[in-house]
């Protein structure tokens, strides 16, 4: 079973700083496992930046692959796979760090239990962006109530827009901020759907009715998340898997700017995140 784990750094919004905190991520915590570092390089105009993200993948014995700046995550992937030739391949976006060792080891050996798993995640969730229209809060309209009939109505049309991209609460699916695949089953997806032009649409790929999770499944395949206990759960367990937006996320693999911002978030905050995620508040 060969790996590639593909880190993508991207040369916006500080890509230096973040492909930096990556290596040192990755440093600290080992993968655990055999494998061939890959770093595509996106985006990056500096050059002086560009040669010191070089010298970074150079110390860690990894190659680098440069691609245009457009596609979002989703179309860097979908680019450099025909190009791979290993069996499976680990995906990490731009912001993503190691947080246990042996994070690497853990979604391999997920991956490699059943001949019918076609991707494993370091997290997931039920959201969906075509969410039920909530009611506003009456105390932040008090000064303006006639705003909130208008905020209703507004979230209503928007639940309806996004329903026909989108399935409706609950929607399943793998976040790609860190996950395992097989590779043919990768090139078959991006064979089939096209690089996004909008942020929208990288949405639709990662959770849309055509989307990454739910063609895998349509294919016949499972889909599991790894906690950093060794566990691995199914669908109807990722609220239970501990690793995204619940408490102390103590199962979490690999983290990333959204379940950061979750642990940094006030408990009010914290409630919201997590009733978009499951429609569940822990606390």
């Amino acid at each position: 079973m060969s790996i590639g784990l593909v880190y993508l750094a991207r040369g916006k919004d500080d890509g230096l700083i973040s492909a930096k905190k990556f290596f040192d991520a990755y440093t600290a915590f080992p993968p655990g496992c055999s494998h061939e570092l890959i770093v595509i390089a996106k985006g990056w105009t500096d050059m002086q930046e560009r040669y010191k993200l070089e010298q970074l993948t150079q110390l860690h014995s990894a190659s680098i692959v440069d691609l245009p700046d457009d596609g979002f995550d989703w179309g860097a992937y979908m680019r450099l796979v025909p190009s791979l030739t290993h069996d499976w391949l680990c995906f990490l976006n731009t912001h993503s760090r190691p947080r246990v060792n042996g994070w690497l080891n853990f979604l391999r050996i997920a991956a490699n239990t059943h001949d019918d798993i076609g991707a494993v995640g370091a997290t997931a969730s039920w959201g969906s962006i075509a969410q039920l229209p909530r009611l506003p809060s009456l105390s932040s309209e008090t000064q303006t109530p006639f705003l909130y009939p208008l905020r209703l109505i507004r979230n209503t049309i928007r639940f309806v827009v996004n329903l026909r991209y989108f399935p409706a609460f609950p929607n399943p699916h793998l976040r790609s901020n860190a996950f395992i695949v097989r590779r043919s089953l990768f090139l078959d997806f991006a064979s089939t759907h096209k690089i996004p032009s909008s942020k929208h649409e990288a949405y639709m790929l990662e959770s849309g009715r055509a989307g990454f999770t739910i063609f895998l499944t349509n294919q016949g395949f499972r889909t599991l998340v790894a906690s950093a206990d060794g566990r691995v759960s199914g669908h109807d367990q990722w609220i239970n898997s501990g690793t995204f937006r619940c408490p102390n996320q103590p199962g979490l693999l690999v983290e990333d700017n959204q379940t950061i911002a979750y642990e940094n978030a006030d408990s009010h905050t914290k409630n919201i995140l997590e009733m978009d995620a499951w429609n569940h508040k822990f606390n």
